[in-house]
């Protein structure tokens, strides 16, 4: 009864308590708005003069938390004025005043993260190599735990919980918590190891465990990729931290495009090279800084073996620009008139009257019929026929 006190007339004037009850919620409610509309106005008249919009804006996101605050006080005052019996009257106190602290929790929550968010605005801006928002997330979520928790105990001191007791007790409960969670607990510190570590980012392209996709999302205990056949492969960050990752992205967005191909005996290697250059030089999605090479890698059983490598800017680049390379080989190929052999066999017809099987035997291997050639081919120092000068010296 905080009116009947302090305005002791206040009672005799309205003996109903409720009645009492809804004047005090209307005044107080007056009162605060009034008060809140002057702060407003003081404080956008001040921030007009900034450069930055980051105090409006607050100013916009915390208004509507502010105005139900005011009106739970103006509740709490005239829940005062009740005489409910059974220690109702302080459980309805307590309800509301646990309301209060988790919505000045959620204001403290917003003005911080608007905070973060402009300084990491101005942080990217005046950052060459873009970084993800990851880690801006991973902080706002701390953020939150922080507040929230903060909020929890404060209402358990309003509830008339003493927190040594309860801390000791949660410190060996959360003990045996700790040891049934280690699993979450690796995910959620593997999570801001990549966070930090920036293996991976947001928008990514990986393989890792066998899975190829996009980054779709990092959080504290799981990654998201999004596969090429738009599905969702949610992977633990512990996992993540322990497999190997192939980025695609890093360290730059630059690739590397390869076709192998074979030509027909008969053609000029280096006739192929040249041709093979000048039809990749005419993509409009290759990187310039980068050459054109042509590989001759080797003499095969049905074909001249060819490999050539080029560069695009990006990953998106990469096909499009492999099979416009392929379709233009092809084409200058057969412009050219060279084949591109498939693999074949060639079937001599002999003449058994005329040609006759090779023979072991035969007087043209007699000087090596009988000999084991160890030396790779070569002959050995014991198995070199002595010279004339040695035969003297001995």
């Amino acid at each position: 009864m905080v009116f009947s006190t302090l305005f002791p007339l206040f009672g005799s004037w309205f003996p109903n308590m409720y009645v009492r009850a809804a004047i005090v919620f209307i005044i107080t409610t007056a009162i605060i708005r009034f008060f809140l509309t002057i702060v407003e106005k003081v404080g956008r008249a001040v921030t007009a003069r900034t450069k930055t919009d980051l105090d409006d804006v607050i100013f916009e996101k915390v208004h509507g938390p502010f105005t139900i605050i005011a009106s739970l006080i103006a509740l709490l005052l005239a829940a005062r004025e009740l005489s409910i019996v059974g220690g109702a009257q302080d459980v309805v106190a307590n309800i509301t005043f646990s309301l209060v602290i988790l919505l000045i929790a959620y204001v403290v929550i917003v003005v911080f993260q608007l905070m973060l968010g402009r300084g990491w605005a101005k942080f990217i801006f005046n950052t060459k190599n873009k970084p993800d928002e990851t880690i801006l997330n991973m902080v706002n979520n701390f953020i939150k735990i922080i507040a929230f928790v903060g909020a929890f105990l404060y209402i358990l001191v309003v509830w008339g919980v003493v927190l040594g007791p309860f801390l000791a007790g949660l410190g060996i409960a959360g003990l045996a918590v700790a040891l049934a969670l280690q699993p979450m607990l690796a995910n959620m510190f593997s999570g801001i190891f990549l966070a930090l570590g920036r293996a991976i980012r947001v928008g990514d392209i990986i393989l890792a465990d066998g899975i190829k996709g996009t980054v779709y999302k990092i959080g504290l205990r799981t990654t998201s990729i999004k596969t090429f056949s738009n599905e969702i492969v949610v992977i633990p960050n512990s996992k993540l931290a322990d497999s190997t990752i192939q980025n695609f992205n890093q360290p730059n967005e630059k690739i590397r495009a390869d076709i192998s191909f074979g030509v027909e005996y008969g053609t000029d290697p280096e006739f192929v090279k040249k041709i093979t250059i000048e039809e990749i030089s005419q993509i409009d999605l290759l990187d310039l800084k980068e050459d054109v090479n042509v590989l001759f890698l080797e003499m095969g059983d049905n074909s001249l073996n060819f490999k050539t490598t080029f560069w695009v800017k990006k990953l998106a680049d990469k096909w499009p620009a492999h099979q416009e390379a392929m379709t233009r080989i092809y084409r200058r190929l057969y412009k050219e008139n060279i084949g591109i052999p498939f693999p074949q066999r060639t079937v001599w017809l002999r003449d058994e009257g005329k040609a006759s099987a090779p023979d072991p035997v035969d007087k043209k291997f007699a000087k090596t019929n009988k000999k084991l050639f160890r030396e790779f081919g070569r002959e050995s120092e014991k198995e070199k026929p002595k010279s004339k000068e040695h035969n003297k010296m001995v």
